[in-house]
Parts: structure tokens; C-alpha cells; sequence
């Protein structure tokens, strides 16, 4: 008995032994990949990674061929690939998941706790750039937006919007990520550095025109003249009549503050061409000391008033000579209507357009024609503005209409 049982443990103790053994030289070969397939089409066999490679190519030739032209693909970002395809006037956007290979909705690239504050940051740089009639359009939400994911941004465009009205240009906005790198749901690339597009980088390849309003400042109507240029990414040049300055003081630096442009028409309106050549010196100076103390700078612009000045004038006034070529007379006709109409019909590149600041009416022209002007590609700036863009100096001696190149 006792023999019996000795026996048996020693079976037992071979059967496990050749079990481990058995179980080892398994793995060996399984680890070896010499178990479950042949030699020699083990080396042939591509691996995971490379079968994903070639879905992927798969993927993005069927896209493809659905599309005009591949005028972008990401090659940095990990998570996914970019693709875009100009079809007509129109971009086509894809997201391809890099793991999967199925296709990603705009959305799933942005935290889900953070498309509100997405959203937000975007038209709060949508109103940066552009006039306030171009963005109201767009929160309608009436037309197709579509998002062109790169490395280091994210392009927007805005298809099929309708506004006020009939916009000549594309209307698209760069989001750079170190401004919604917080919102992102994925691995991206950030600029050192980088600038934020504003609708006051006026562009020397539009059409431009110099606005400019006279007899003012306005203390009734000063603030809302401001408050349209603005809406409407626009600057204008104030030419700017002493007295008048004396008592609106915040008119001026209000003005001046607002990257707006002031001029001087005199202290008191007169006629230089009446005046002797002392008297008109003193009341210049005498402007343009209320200007610096008001602002602590000096005016740079002159426009005489009734538009009258002579030989003598332009030879002893030390400042440019900023005249007109297009004359609302908006003071006369008060007719905000009509004042649209003759801008509108008369227009060219480089005018100079001549308004005032002391009607409701011209105001209210001033509400329709910025928005019109802005449709039909035109920039609207101050004649320092206009200067810059057209490359042309503004000399002391000399009278200017226009400023063309």
C-alpha cells in the first residue's frame, strides 16, 4: 500500500513536469510566430500599423474621387487626418479618424464642455473683422459654415449667408489655435507668434476713399458718428472748427481716441481768402494749441473753409491743404437719400467725399452708405489713411481733391 502510494506521487509529479515543460515550448514558438503560421510568409505579412496605413490611403483615394481637386492633407496631427478639396468657388472639409479610418463631424474636435465657449470666441473675432451688417447676417444662421482644420489654425468659411446687402468678396475667418487652443480635443501646433485679422488692416489692393465731415465737433451727434464708423470697420478725418472744439473738449478726444482722424477748419470759419495773412495765422495756431492741449498732438491737416484759399495761403500755411471732390452738399439738401444716391452713383477710387457733422440726415446717409460702400469692395478711411495706402506724401504748399495712384 504504502509502495502504491509512493508511486503515484511520483507519476504526479512527472505528468506536471512535462505539463510546464510542454507549456513553455509552446509559448517559445507562439512568441516566435512559428506556431500558427509558415516561415516563410510570416516576413511577408504586413503589420498592424501598416494595414492601417493602407486603409487610411484607401479611404481618403474614395473621398477623393468625389471631389475636383485634394488642395490640403495634415501630416501633423495624430488623432485624425485634414483634408480639403475645392469644388467650384466652394471648399469641401473631411476629418478622417486616424484608428479607425470613419469619418469625424467638426464637433468631435472640440472638447464637448467647450462648443459653447467655442462658438463665443469665434464671433467675438468674426466682429474684429468685420463690419456689424456681414456678422448679424451670419447669426442668422441661415447659411453653411465650413471649418478648415490645419496644424496651426482653423479657417472658416461662410457659404450661402444673406445680408443687408450683396457682398462681391469671400467672407472667412482665421482662428489662429493660441486663441482656441483651450477649446481643442486634439494635438496641435502653436505660432510663437501671431496676429488676429481686424477690419481695420486696410489692404492697398481694395478700392479706398477718405470720408470727411466738417463744422463739427457735434455734441448731439458726435458719439453716434463715431459709433457707425466703427460698426462698419470704417475711419473717417474731422476737420474740426476751433470754437466748436472748445465746447465739446470730450468730442475731441473722443474722436482722437477712437483711431479717427481730426483735422482743423479754422477757429472761428473764416474765410482765409478775407483775412490777413496774420490773422489766419493766429487762429490756426491758436487751434492747434486747444488741439495739443486737448490730446497732446499736433494737427497734420487743413481744409480751409467754403473750400477758398489763394497763392499767398498755400505759400505761407504750413500745413497740406485737404479739399474734396465729391460734394454731398448733405447741408443744403438734408436728404439722407439723396446724399447715398450721389455718393453711390459717383464713386471712384480715391475720392474724397465731403460731409458734415451737424445733421441728423447726413447721419442717417451715413448708416446706408457705409454698409453699400463696404458691399461693393470699397474701403473707407481717414485721408491719412488714404495717403498711406495710396504711397503718396501729403506736402505743406499743396492742395489736394483726390488722392489717386
Amino acid at each position: 500500500m504504502g509502495s502504491d502510494n509512493v508511486n503515484f506521487k511520483s507519476f504526479r509529479i512527472i505528468f506536471i513536469v512535462l505539463i510546464i515543460i510542454m507549456f513553455t515550448v509552446a509559448t517559445y514558438f507562439f512568441t516566435k510566430g512559428l506556431l500558427m503560421e509558415d516561415p516563410k510568409t510570416a516576413l511577408d505579412k504586413p503589420s498592424s500599423s501598416t494595414v492601417l496605413e493602407v486603409d487610411l490611403e484607401k479611404r481618403i483615394d474614395e473621398i477623393a474621387a468625389k471631389h475636383e481637386g485634394l488642395i490640403y492633407k495634415s501630416e501633423e496631427i495624430p488623432e485624425f487626418i485634414s483634408l480639403a478639396f475645392i469644388d467650384g468657388e466652394k471648399l469641401s472639409t473631411y476629418y478622417i479618424d486616424a484608428k479607425t479610418g470613419l469619418e469625424l463631424n467638426f464637433t468631435d474636435l472640440i472638447k464637448p464642455d467647450k462648443i459653447e465657449d467655442f462658438n463665443k470666441l469665434e464671433e467675438e473675432l468674426l466682429r474684429l473683422k468685420y463690419p456689424q451688417f456681414i456678422v448679424e447676417g451670419i447669426l442668422k444662421d441661415e447659411g453653411e459654415k465650413v471649418y478648415w482644420v490645419k496644424e496651426n489654425e482653423i479657417i472658416v468659411y461662410y457659404y450661402d449667408y444673406v445680408y443687408d446687402y450683396p457682398i462681391q468678396e469671400d467672407i472667412f475667418l482665421k482662428l489662429n489655435n493660441q486663441e482656441i487652443k483651450e477649446n481643442l480635443n486634439y494635438t496641435y501646433k502653436l505660432d510663437l507668434e501671431y496676429t488676429n485679422e481686424d477690419g481695420y488692416q486696410y489692404s492697398k489692393d481694395k478700392k479706398t476713399v477718405a470720408i470727411t465731415f466738417d463744422d463739427g465737433p457735434s455734441s448731439q451727434y458726435n458719439e453716434a458718428f463715431l459709433s457707425v464708423l466703427e460698426q462698419n470697420k470704417s475711419h473717417a478725418t474731422f476737420f474740426m472748427v476751433g470754437s466748436m472744439m472748445r465746447q465739446c473738449q470730450k468730442c475731441v478726444l473722443k474722436t482722437y481716441e477712437s483711431g479717427n482722424e481730426i483735422g482743423m477748419h479754422s477757429y472761428g470759419h473764416i474765410n482765409i481768402t478775407k483775412s490777413t495773412l496774420n490773422e489766419v495765422l493766429e487762429d490756426l495756431k491758436k487751434t492747434d494749441d486747444l488741439f495739443y492741449q486737448i490730446t497732446n498732438d499736433h494737427i497734420k491737416y487743413f481744409r480751409p473753409p467754403y473750400g477758398s484759399y489763394n497763392k499767398e495761403n498755400l505759400e505761407n500755411i504750413n500745413y497740406p491743404f485737404i479739399l474734396w471732390n465729391l460734394d454731398t452738399e448733405d447741408w443744403r439738401y438734408k436728404d439722407a437719400e439723396r446724399t447715398v444716391n450721389y455718393v453711390m452713383e459717383n464713386i471712384s477710387d480715391g475720392d474724397i467725399i465731403l460731409m458734415h457733422e451737424l445733421y441728423g440726415t447726413s447721419l442717417e446717409a451715413l448708416e446706408i452708405l457705409l454698409p453699400r460702400l463696404y458691399a461693393e469692395g470699397y474701403q473707407v478711411v481717414s485721408v491719412s489713411e488714404l495717403a498711406q495706402l495710396k504711397q503718396k506724401d501729403l506736402l505743406a504748399g499743396y492742395a489736394y481733391r483726390s488722392i489717386k495712384s
